[in-house]
C-alpha cells in the first residue's frame, strides 16, 4: 500500500497538471505554487524511508542542479549567437533559393531550420525564420500561413536530434541519470530520431500545404519605409571599393539605395558605380530592411563621427531599433533633432525618419531636417533606454522588438558554440559544464553583454525546469513513481516491446499536447525508469521514448510556445494543430517505437 508522502504526492501532481492545462493562471505561478507545496510538505514532514531522507534542502537543491545550469547557459549561448547575426548569412542564403525557386527553397528551410535547432534552442531559431518568411510571403504571394507552421514543427522534430536540442532532453536524460541510466552522450539518439525526422519532412513540405488555410494576417514587419544613411568609411571593406551591383548580390535582393551622396552632391544609385571613400548611400527600406543591411555590411545605421556620447551609449550588442511618432504636442515639432538635442538627451541613436509629407530634403542629414507631427523615427539603443520613451505623451512607441545584430563578432559566437557542442560530445566535459564555460567565454568577448543576460534567461523556462527536478525527484524518493509503474507494468507485461514503447510515448506525447513538456519529462521519467526496473529491460529505450513523446509537440497550440508565436503570427485556429499536428504525431511515434525496440533488440 502507498504511503501517506507517496498518496500526497499524487494528488500534488495531479493538482499541478489541472492547473498547468488552465489558461487563467500562468504558468510561471503554477510553477511557484508546486515549489511552495512541495517545500511546506517535506519542512513540515521531512521522509525518512529507503535509506533516503527528503527535506526542503532537497528541493532548494533542484536550483543548482546540472540540467537547469545546462539549459540556462544554452539560452545564454544562442542568445550570443542571435545578436551577433551568426546566423544571418544563413537566412540570407535561403532567401536566394527561395528566388530561383520557391518548393527547392521551402524544402531547404525546413532541412536547414530543423538541423539548426538540433543545437540551438528551438525558439531562437524560429524567431529567427519568421522574419524571412512573412517576407518571402510578400515577396512570392504565397501565403505565410502554409509555410510557418511546416517550419516550426521541423524545427520541433530537429529538436530531437541531439542532447542539447532542447531543454526537454536534457532534463530527461538528467533525471534519468540520477535513477541510475548511464549517461547518453551528444549523438547517441541520433540516428534513430534522424530516420523519424527525415520522414517528418516529406510530410511538412508537400501534404501539410494543403492542409492549411491561406490566411494572411499581414506581416510581423513594419511595412513602412524610412530613409537612412550609410557612410562608406576607409576601413569597412565590404562597402568601400565594391560596385552597388555587388552589393545587391551580397544582400540577395535588389538594393534598397535611392542615391548616392558624394561631395555634397546627389548622384543617382547606378548599379555600376564603385563606392569611394567618404561617400554616403541613401537608403529607402523597411526597419528589417535596414537592419538586414546594416548585419550584412557590418555598418552603422546612423553617422556616429559628432555623436560619439551617442554612440558609446549604444553599442551593437543588445541594440534594438523602434519606431516613434512625433505627437501634436511635441517639442519636435518644426524643429531638427539637432536643435532639440533629442539624441543626446534620450540617448539613442536616430538611424531612420519616415516624413508624414513625403518630402525629404535628401542632401540634408535627418539630424537637420523639420520634423512634424505625423513623422516617425526610428530609433536604435537599448531596451532600457527605448522602454523610457515609452512613458513620454508627445511621442507614441510603436515597436521596439527588433534587435540589431553585430555581426564583427558573430565568427567569435560561433567559434564558442562549436567549442562547447565538440567538447560535450567528445565527453571532455559534461554539457553543464562546457555551456557554463562557453557563456563565460561569450562575456569575455563581448558576444553577450551582462545587461543582455537577463534578456536571455525565461523565468518561466527556470522556474519550470527547478519545480519539475523538484517534482521528479520527490516521486522517486516517496516509491510514488514505483508505485505509478507497478500498475503500468501490469498492463504492459502482455505487449510486445515496441507497443510498450509506444504506450510510453503516447502517454508523454498526450501529456505534453496540454501540459509543459518539463512536466511531463519530470512526471514520465521516473515511471519509465521504474516500469523498465520492473520488466527487467533496458533503461534506456523507456527513458528515450519519454524524450521522444515529451518533444512531440504538435497537435494543440499550448504545446509549445513557438506554437504559440506561429499561431499569432499567421491567424491559425486550433483544429489547424489538431489537422496537421495530429497525424504528425500518429507518424512519429509509430516510427519511433519501432526504432526503439529494433536498436534495443526489444
Amino acid at each position: 500500500m502507498p504511503g501517506a508522502h507517496t498518496i500526497l504526492l499524487i494528488v500534488v501532481t495531479t493538482a499541478a497538471f489541472y492547473l498547468y492545462t488552465r489558461p487563467w493562471i500562468r504558468i510561471e505561478l503554477v510553477s511557484l505554487l508546486l515549489l511552495v507545496t512541495l517545500l511546506l510538505i517535506f519542512y513540515l514532514f521531512p521522509y525518512d524511508g529507503a535509506g533516503r531522507r527528503l527535506t526542503e534542502i532537497e528541493i532548494f537543491q533542484s536550483f543548482g542542479h546540472p540540467a537547469l545550469i545546462a539549459i540556462c547557459s544554452l539560452m545564454i549561448l544562442a542568445r550570443g549567437l542571435t545578436t551577433t547575426g551568426a546566423m544571418e548569412p544563413v537566412v540570407r542564403l535561403l532567401s536566394r533559393l527561395w528566388k530561383l525557386n520557391r518548393w527547392l527553397g521551402f524544402l531547404c528551410t525546413l532541412v536547414i531550420a530543423g538541423a539548426a535547432s538540433a543545437f540551438i534552442n528551438d525558439t531562437p531559431v524560429l524567431v529567427l525564420m519568421l522574419p524571412l518568411l512573412l517576407s518571402l510571403a510578400e515577396r512570392t504571394h504565397y501565403p505565410a500561413s502554409k509555410t510557418l507552421m511546416p517550419v516550426n514543427f521541423a524545427i520541433l522534430a530537429g529538436g530531437m536530434l541531439t542532447s542539447v536540442g532542447t531543454s526537454t532532453n536534457l532534463l530527461v536524460l538528467r533525471i534519468a541519470e540520477d535513477l541510475g541510466m548511464a549517461r547518453m552522450g551528444l549523438f547517441d539518439f541520433t540516428g534513430t530520431a534522424l530516420v523519424a525526422f527525415l520522414l517528418a519532412i516529406p510530410y511538412l513540405w508537400l501534404v501539410a500545404p494543403y492542409l492549411l488555410p491561406s490566411t494572411d494576417r499581414g506581416s510581423a514587419r513594419s511595412d513602412r519605409l524610412y530613409e537612412a544613411r550609410v557612410a562608406v568609411a576607409a576601413e569597412n571593406a565590404r562597402l568601400k571599393g565594391r560596385k552597388l551591383a555587388d552589393l545587391a548580390r551580397t544582400l540577395g535582393r535588389p538594393l534598397p539605395a535611392l542615391a548616392l551622396l558624394r561631395a555634397g552632391q546627389q548622384l543617382p544609385a547606378d548599379p555600376g558605380t564603385e563606392l569611394l571613400d567618404g561617400d554616403a548611400l541613401l537608403l529607402s527600406d523597411t526597419p528589417e530592411g535596414l537592419r538586414e543591411f546594416a548585419s550584412a555590411f557590418n555598418v552603422d545605421l546612423f553617422e556616429r563621427a559628432g555623436t560619439e556620447q551617442v554612440a558609446a551609449k549604444t553599442p551593437r550588442a543588445d541594440a534594438r531599433l523602434a519606431e516613434i511618432v512625433v505627437g501634436n504636442a511635441s517639442d519636435l515639432n518644426g524643429r531638427t533633432l539637432r536643435e532639440s538635442g533629442f539624441a543626446e538627451h534620450h540617448e539613442v541613436a536616430v538611424v531612420g525618419l519616415s516624413s508624414g509629407t513625403g518630402l525629404l530634403h535628401r542632401t540634408t542629414d535627418i539630424v537637420d531636417t523639420p520634423l512634424s507631427a505625423g513623422d516617425i523615427l526610428l530609433v536604435q539603443g537599448d531596451t532600457e533606454r527605448i522602454d523610457k520613451l515609452r512613458g513620454r505623451r508627445d511621442l507614441m512607441l510603436l515597436d521596439a522588438n527588433l534587435v540589431l545584430p553585430h555581426s564583427p563578432r558573430a565568427w567569435v559566437a560561433l567559434l564558442i558554440m562549436v567549442t562547447v557542442l565538440v567538447t560535450a560530445s567528445t565527453q571532455l566535459l559534461p554539457i553543464h559544464v562546457a555551456s557554463f564555460l562557453g557563456v563565460i567565454a561569450m562575456i569575455v568577448t563581448g558576444c553577450v553583454r551582462f545587461e543582455g543576460i537577463g534578456s536571455a534567461l525565461s523565468l518561466q523556462v527556470v522556474l519550470l525546469i527547478a519545480s519539475s527536478v523538484a517534482l521528479g525527484q520527490s516521486l522517486v524518493a516517496t516509491g510514488a513513481a514505483g508505485w505509478a509503474a507497478q500498475g503500468i507494468a501490469a498492463v504492459v507485461q502482455y505487449l510486445p516491446p515496441a507497443a510498450q514503447l509506444a504506450v510510453f510515448m503516447g502517454f508523454a506525447a498526450l501529456l505534453t499536447n496540454f501540459v509543459s513538456n518539463a512536466a511531463t519529462a519530470a512526471v514520465g521519467t521516473p515511471i519509465a525508469v521504474a516500469t523498465a526496473n520492473q520488466l527487467g529491460l533496458p533503461l534506456e529505450p523507456f527513458v528515450l521514448a519519454i524524450l521522444f513523446g515529451a518533444n512531440l509537440s504538435y497537435a494543440t497550440p499550448m504545446a509549445y510556445q513557438t506554437n504559440l508565436i506561429v499561431m499569432n503570427a499567421a491567424g491559425y485556429r486550433f483544429s489547424d494543430f489538431v489537422k496537421v499536428g495530429a497525424p504528425l504525431v500518429a507518424l512519429m511515434l509509430t516510427v519511433l517505437s519501432f526504432l526503439l525496440a529494433k536498436r534495443y533488440g526489444l
